[in-house]
């Protein structure tokens, strides 16, 4: 009871609509609750009308309507209105094999006493985080990293071993973490404990291929149905009023149109964030749009100060190292919206499932020159190229992408993405480390083993579809979908992709490239469907990003701090960064003489969870005891 009290304190933020606990057959569950379906009778932990299995659930379940209709058809009696009371009558039926037909984000722990068996499982997206480690007994698990380090037993010495792969990807991409012995479960995963044997199964990856030819206007139409019916499931699962986060690009925007499509005579609410910076501002777009689709809509301003206070209020606190700047405004835009709403959908996932990067433009590019001209000459080429073409902070013009790209030529095309974005390539990172860090790296997991593993047995596949499966695997899982669960659910916000939707998933990932890019063009099938809901300035603009002015933010208002986290003597005493090398990048660019910001800010962020992560722990809650406990 003290230790479920200690570990659900830190992640209270996470569910202010109550806090219970239950004792089942030898597992502690405790649960702190977000409520969107039957606030008054669906507390958690849940357990099962035959008494044999407890659950408790993060996240949504969007097809339990169905599922439920199902359930009564058989004669099953459902006490409440919610979700999670269908995942646990299901389960004592079908077991994990209920995995395949779940339509949702989600990451769920049960204890099944028929057969004395602990499940851990995680949405084929990997939207909802779940970690967990062994302990003497068993396994402990959390929502989150800060939670799981309140176990007596946990492990709590940082992973030297995994620092490569953070400095490359922007994060600690799972099954690892930034602890030694600490993993999470991976998306599309489910994890067993049964009698002291850790079992590891794999019920969904992402598929690519090139299904039956289809006319473009067949395809246009079904991936309008499934889109529509995706939002659908996310709006109408819920009583609860959502907002949209709306960035004025075309993602948002279409989520945003279809949204209040489903919410005749009354504005749906949408929130954007205003940078004082045109290289990063998008908050004229985002009012375009509202207009035009008639929302409720918000302009949160976001300052350098701003920004700089969630470094300095959060970070050290943080729950895991996350590399990814954007972040920030994540954050701040979540904080303004949880005050109107509690739910929010977001275009998350549609450059991913639709090729809408430039970096899969400039992929193409590569792929077309490399059938005229052999590797080496290409290489010669773009490397005049690069050294012709003008750098940007803030927006990033195809030829910036392709700019990028080229570093990564002579990679798989499945690694160029990360070895051209990656703050540190592998190379540079190994001469960051000091000789001890640079031991247990070299040691350590081959960072783009899950890339292969995800690789395996879809052969034929070109260039731009092995880096669209690469950047699914990371990028999509562990940083933008890690990037909108913090960033929301620090509020009590929850955040819901449509585009991420399982079936509209698939329908995409079974399309040939031709009808995600055409020529150079991304996302052809949305900008198509689109076209009746939106201006044509906002279906045809260029995708300007999500970002934050993280260049002068560090040469300002964040300057003490980082002057301060990566002072020399600080770095020797951690003994991870060489101080020197630091030295180097952070006098280069608070001089002006070149921008090394995403560098210094990969080290930064993890630099100040390195030195936070023995914060004192918050105050332990109040739990009330279910009345459904088990003897």
């Amino acid at each position: 009871m003290a230790t479920a009290r200690r570990m659900l304190a830190a992640v209270a933020h996470r569910g202010p609509d109550g806090a219970s606990w239950c004792h089942h057959r030898g597992v502690t569950f405790a649960h702190c609750a977000l409520t969107f379906v039957d606030p008054g009778r669906a507390r958690q932990p849940l357990r099962s009308a035959g008494g044999s299995t407890v659950l408790v659930l993060n996240g949504e379940i969007y097809n339990h309507p169905e599922l439920r209709r199902e359930l009564r058809a058989d004669g099953v009696r459902l006490r409440t209105g919610s979700d999670t009371e269908v995942l646990v009558e299901l389960y004592e039926r079908h077991g994990t094999a209920v995995l395949e037909r779940l339509r949702g984000m989600y990451a769920f722990a049960l204890h099944d006493a028929r057969t004395s068996t602990t499940v851990l499982a995680r949405d084929p997206m990997g939207k909802k985080p779940l970690y967990y480690t062994r302990v003497p007994g068993g396994v402990a698990f959390a929502s989150e990293l800060t939670a799981l380090l309140r176990h007596p037993a946990a492990p709590r010495t940082p992973d030297p071993a995994a620092l490569a792969g953070y400095l490359t990807f922007q994060a600690f991409c799972a099954p690892g973490s930034a602890v030694t012995g600490v993993h999470k479960v991976r998306p599309g995963h489910y994890v067993t404990v049964s009698q002291g044997k850790l079992v590891e199964t794999e019920f969904w990856r992402p598929r690519l291929g090139a299904g039956p030819r289809v006319p473009v206007r067949q395809a246009a139409d079904r991936f309008e149905e499934l889109f529509r019916a995706a939002v659908a499931r996310r709006v109408t699962s819920t009583e609860r009023r959502l907002g949209v986060l709306l960035s004025g690009g075309l993602d948002s925007s279409a989520v945003a149109a279809v949204a209040q499509q489903l919410s005749p005579g009354r504005p749906v609410p949408t929130f954007s964030a205003g940078f004082a910076d045109r290289d990063f501002d998008e908050s004229g777009h985002a009012r375009a749009v509202a207009r035009h689709l008639g929302t409720e809509h918000h302009t949160v301003r976001v300052t350098g100060r701003d920004l700089a206070d969630v470094v300095e209020s959060e970070y050290a606190a943080a729950d895991e190292p996350l590399a990814d700047p954007s972040l920030l405004p994540t954050r701040i835009v979540c904080r303004a919206a949880r005050q109107q709403v509690r739910g929010v959908l977001t275009g998350d996932g549609a450059d991913e499932l639709l090729l809408g990067y430039r970096y899969f433009q400039a992929e193409r590019t590569i792929e077309v020159l490399l059938r005229l001209m052999p590797a080496h000459r290409l290489q010669t080429l773009l490397g005049a190229l690069v050294r012709v073409l003008p750098a940007r902070t803030g927006n990033l013009p195809a030829t910036a992408a392709l700019r990028l790209l080229a570093r990564g030529l002579d990679a798989a095309p499945e690694h160029r993405f990360y070895l051209s974005t990656a703050p540190f390539r592998p190379d540079e990172s190994a001469a960051l480390l000091t000789p001890d860090a640079r031991a247990a790296a070299l040691a350590g997991p081959d960072p783009f083993a899950e890339i292969s593993r995800l690789l395996q047995g879809q052969d034929g596949l070109s260039g731009v579809q092995r880096s669209q499966l690469a950047v699914f695997a990371h990028f999509l899982r562990d940083t933008i979908l890690t990037k909108t669960d913090r960033g929301g659910m620090r509020s009590a916000l929850e955040v819901r992709a449509p585009f991420l939707d399982l079936d509209l998933v698939e329908y995409g990932n079974s399309l040939p490239t031709a009808l995600k890019l055409r020529r150079l063009t991304g996302k052809y099938l949305l900008r198509r469907v689109a076209s009746a809901w939106l201006p044509e300035s906002i279906v045809h603009r260029t995708k300007l990003g999500f970002r934050a002015p993280l260049a002068a933010l560090l040469r300002e208002e964040l300057r003490p701090l980082l002057l301060d986290t990566l002072a020399p003597a600080a770095l020797r005493a951690d003994g991870l960064f060489d101080a020197e090398a630091v030295r180097v990048l952070t006098d280069d660019h608070l001089s002006g003489r070149r921008d090394t910001s995403r560098k210094l800010w990969a080290l930064l962020v993890h630099q100040l969870w390195y030195r936070g992560r023995a914060a004192a722990p918050p105050a332990p809650l109040a739990l009330t005891e279910e009345t459904h406990r088990a003897p």
